[in-house]
């Protein structure tokens, strides 16, 4: 009778305790999604201050990135193949996330990288025969360093051309930030629009999931 006294006092001592430990792993936080073609970082990071301007002729700065979620993409207007490839690729993006009734819908942003010839008003007609509110975004060559440095984005003048005619080296990749303004994934090139809205849908969900 004492052993099954004992034995009844530790079961009562071992039942909350696996209950707490059930509460807890029923409770953690979900694990972060498998992407389809996309890297999404192990922790978003923040960006240091910035200024520049977009199409508008409105500042933009780091904080103009909060408020929800963004695709960014770096180039420049006169681009010949990679830039308006992007963009287009990000179109089809926004159509689809759209039809599959995602909301709010992502910004686009495209950030020249050729501020001597890519001004305000080149922009707002550039950014605008692909997507109405998609938005050009342009600054001093030192802030535009200072954005992209953070972001390790890499890119130079090409030796070929002349002074108003010239292509620029630059990556191809598409960057995404999410309603806290931060670095959260990245999508290599070659892009595959199906793909990154996947990859996104499972990144917006698994974000509010944890929030």
């Amino acid at each position: 009778m004492l052993k099954r006294n004992v034995t009844t006092r530790a079961a009562k001592r071992i039942i909350p305790v696996l209950a707490a430990l059930w509460l807890l792993v029923s409770c953690s936080q979900p694990k972060p999604p498998q992407l389809a073609g996309g890297t999404l970082l192990p922790a978003a990071r923040a960006l240091q201050a910035f200024t520049l301007v977009d199409h508008h002729n409105q500042p933009f700065t780091q904080d103009a990135l909060a408020g929800q979620w963004s695709f960014v993409f770096f180039g420049y207007t006169h681009c010949p193949d990679i830039c308006p490839t992007a963009l287009g690729k990000l179109k089809r993006v926004l159509t689809r996330l759209e039809a599959t009734g995602e909301t709010p819908l992502p910004r686009v942003l495209f950030v020249s990288l050729d501020p001597e010839r890519d001004t305000p008003a080149v922009l707002a007609g550039y950014v605008s025969a692909f997507h109405p509110d998609f938005v050009g975004v342009t600054g001093k060559a030192a802030q535009l360093r200072r954005l992209t440095g953070q972001l390790g984005i890499h890119y130079e003048r090409s030796d070929s051309g002349s002074d108003k005619d010239y292509q620029l080296n630059h990556s191809a990749a598409i960057f995404l930030f999410n309603p806290r303004g931060r670095y959260q994934a990245l999508f290599s090139a070659p892009q595959d629009p199906e793909k990154i809205v996947k990859d996104f849908t499972a990144i917006r969900h698994w974000y509010e999931a944890n929030r």
